[in-house]
């Protein structure tokens, strides 16, 4: 039972002292005196209970006035609330309706889950790309399915967790460009992007795929790394015949950069390799079949010098030229290895029953210039120098040395450590088309190893001959080229200086040489005719320089002894005149003269005079000298006619 209220408690209270007192009144068990003061209090209660009753009715009152302004207000505001929620009911209507109208106009799908995972909406787009419409039974499992979703390029149904619109239920916001929707007689590759919709308590209310067609993009790829490709594979063709190296020694990035004339100068290495007889090679193949030979051969040795930061320059049928901008040991290490490959590679050929190759290398450093060369409409790049002759030439000269590998003096000055490899001093030579002398060296790390044994044991010999053989010590440098060549009879440059040896040692001079003598002096001529008569020598005379000029155009001699003070044409003028015409210029003259200062030596030996005699002449000085020179001159003409 509900608890009545304070002030009505009171009430109750007063009128049942009241009813007491009215009750004790009638049967008067109270004295008169304590009733009139009960009846007192009575009354005081009751006028208090009165007043408050009156309060009372006067609150009530105006509660209840208050209660039904509140009632009709709250009647008119649910009025009113009920028409706003009608005209809210209708705007969100309104706006739906425009949004629906929105979404079908964008050109991507739009695609709506539920937060239960089962498909809410779908626009247009969406239903012509996926090539169905909604259908709210299947779940994110079925999707790939209902919908002939596939991983592209396979016909595997795609992965339903690896779905964006899936991966958005769960938070995530992702995209994917590998999904496929299977139609009939189409394929359309599709980019979805996949984003949750929170609700105001941050749950998942829905979640979104945004998916677009992507053929026309896929095409495009494809394009561009076919392209790509293609442009990739023209520059790797290009690179074939203008190496990539070559383009970075110009400061070019591409071949489209080149111009005719660009050139760089640069200390480099050049090599210079040859199939030795491949004429003879060649004659037993057929056209086909040579190709076949070269370019197995070429594909062996290309990849040693390009591993070894050579550019290989160009090919001259069974020649390699290539370049080596690094440094000299670059270009000596890959000429070893190249003739340790071609060791194994014959090996390969005689079980095929070809013929085994023998090549030829040289090298040569200096400076080079770089660049390109011919016209607007065809041009080359090569490498242009002195330096390069000299390396083509060097290479040539392998043949007579029978040994693979040779280096100049300038390619050995280069070397940072020259005794690293197996290497000797080979000859002092003027190579033909060249008028200094160069030193070359032959390298031979790619020979067999006993081979390398004998020649590292004999070189200090090989050395102490080859020097006493370029002072024209022959009869000391024979003895040397022979114990070497009895020690390893397969070394054979030792055989070749010992053939040289022998050849000078075995030399005799002419039986009669010819001496003209050039004098006015008539006794001295008889003095000089009788001693060289005397020693079956052939005597020409003249008595000034115009006769002797005269003379030697039908009578060329062997030796000249040639009077410095005569009248007229002096002897130095006469010798200048002798050095100048190319069929006298080889001529050896032998000044005579009193004349003892030193300038006047001097004098004679810039015109080109080869010695001096002495007035009063001695008989065995005169012989001694003039058999020297003739000697000299007689060698050299031979050396000559070998080179």
């Amino acid at each position: 039972m509900a608890e009545k209220s304070t002030l009505f408690q009171t009430e109750e209270a007063v009128l049942e002292k009241a009813t007491n007192v009215v009750e004790q009144f009638k049967h008067q068990e109270m004295p008169l005196l304590q009733v009139l003061q009960e009846y007192e209090r009575l009354v005081k209660d009751y006028k208090k209970l009165l007043k408050q009753t009156k309060l009372l009715v006067k609150m009530g009152d105006l509660q209840q006035g208050q209660l039904t302004t509140r009632t009709e207000g709250l009647q008119s505001s649910n009025l009113e609330l009920q028409h706003k929620a009608q005209e809210a009911e209708e705007a969100v209507r309104a706006t739906e309706e425009r949004l629906a109208q929105f979404l079908d106009a964008v050109p991507v799908g739009v695609f709506v889950l539920d937060a239960n995972g089962f498909p809410y909406y779908a626009n247009q787009k969406a239903q012509q790309i996926l090539g169905k419409g909604l259908i709210p039974s299947a779940n994110t499992t079925a999707l790939p399915e209902v919908y002939q979703a596939y991983l592209a390029g396979t016909t595997q149904l795609y992965p339903p967790e690896r779905q964006p619109i899936v991966q958005a239920l769960q938070g995530k916001l992702s995209s994917v460009d590998d999904i496929e929707i299977h139609q009939p007689g189409k394929i359309i590759p599709i980019e979805v992007w996949g984003t949750p919709i929170f609700d105001a308590e941050k749950n998942i209310a829905y979640a979104i795929a945004v998916f677009q067609d992507i053929t026309e993009r896929k095409r495009a790829e494809v394009e561009r790394l076919q392209f790509t490709r293609e442009l990739a594979q023209l520059n790797k063709a290009y690179e074939r015949f203008v190496p990539r190296q070559f383009l970075s020694l110009l400061n070019k990035n591409s071949i489209v950069e080149v111009q005719l004339g660009d050139q760089t100068e640069k200390d480099m290495t050049i090599l210079f390799s040859d199939i030795r007889e491949f004429t003879r090679i060649s004659e037993t193949m057929r056209p086909l079949e040579i190709f076949d030979f070269i370019n197995n051969y070429l594909g062996q040795m290309e990849p040693i010098i390009l591993n070894h930061h050579g550019i290989i320059d160009k090919y001259i049928g069974d020649a390699i030229m290539a370049v080596f901008p690094t440094n000299a040991d670059d270009a000596v290490t890959a000429a070893i290895t190249m003739l340790k490959t071609l060791t194994k590679y014959n090996q390969l050929l005689d079980r095929s029953t070809l013929p085994q190759i023998q090549i030829g290398i040289g090298l040569n450093a200096g400076q080079m210039v770089l660049g390109t060369i011919g016209g607007q409409n065809r041009m080359d790049g090569t490498v242009l120098s002195d330096a390069v002759n000299l390396a083509s030439r060097l290479e040539g000269l392998t043949k007579i040395y029978q040994t693979p590998l040779l280096i100049t003096e300038h390619t050995y000055l280069k070397l940072a450590d020259p005794m690293q490899y197996h290497i000797r001093v080979i000859d002092v030579v003027k190579v033909k088309g060249k008028t200094e002398e160069v030193t070359i060296y032959e390298i031979y790390d790619s020979d067999s190893p006993e081979m390398i044994a004998w020649k590292d044991k004999t070189r200090e010999d090989f050395e102490v001959g080859f020097v006493q053989y370029h002072s024209g010590e022959f009869a000391d440098a024979h003895p040397l080229f022979e114990k070497i060549w009895q020690q390893n009879q397969m070394d054979k440059v030792a055989q070749i200086y010992l053939n040289r040896c022998q050849e000078i040692l075995g030399m005799t001079m002419p039986q009669a040489a010819k001496i003209l003598v050039v004098d006015d002096t008539p006794l001295n001529i008889k003095i000089l005719s009788y001693i060289l008569t005397a020693n079956q020598f052939e005597v020409l005379v003249a008595y000034d320089g115009q006769t002797a000029l005269t003379m030697v155009e039908t009578h060329v001699p062997h030796l000249i002894l040639l009077d410095v003070m005569m009248p007229g044409m002096d002897g130095f003028e006469t010798c200048q005149r002798l050095k100048a015409q190319p069929h006298t210029k080889d001529i050896p003259v032998i000044f005579i003269t009193a004349l003892t200062e030193t300038e006047s030596k001097v004098k004679g030996f810039e015109v080109g005079a080869v010695d001096y005699i002495t007035k009063p002449f001695q008989r065995e000085e005169v012989l001694a000298r003039v058999r020297v020179h003739l000697s000299h001159r007689y060698l050299k003409q031979q050396w000559l006619e070998r080179m």
